[in-house]
């Protein structure tokens, strides 16, 4: 089975815990692109899922503890799936070019990892 890493968007404009809607249309996009993979024979990591709200539920922990954490699992991954609106991300984006170092496959839509990369 191959693993695929989510990244995307996660934090809402004000990057803190006030924009917790935006957060979870965020979550629940990163949660209908992992569904979609499972249906297609396609293990998944993301974050969004690992550490849902976790702004709230530990504010004393540092945004540089979830992101290390993340490009560590990140390293476990066989390619990536960037999800909708990415490039306005700063984490999706350190993400990415994680994934280029790690020589990752990096796909842009769910047909294309689909139509390039066996489950």
């Amino acid at each position: 089975m191959k693993i695929v890493y989510i990244a995307g968007p996660y934090m809402g404009k004000t990057h803190d815990s006030y924009s917790y809607h935006e957060i979870e249309r965020n979550i629940g996009a990163a949660r209908e692109a992992a569904a979609a993979l499972v249906r297609e024979g396609y293990g998944f990591f993301c974050p969004h899922l690992n550490s849902a709200h976790f702004e709230v539920i530990t504010p004393e922990v540092e945004a540089d503890f979830w992101r290390d954490m993340d490009l560590r699992l990140l390293k476990a991954a066989d390619a990536m799936l960037m999800l909708p609106r990415w490039e306005s991300s700063r984490g999706a984006g350190a993400e990415r070019i994680a994934g280029l170092d790690a020589l990752l496959p990096i796909y842009y839509s769910i047909p294309e990892l689909c139509a390039d990369l066996e489950p």
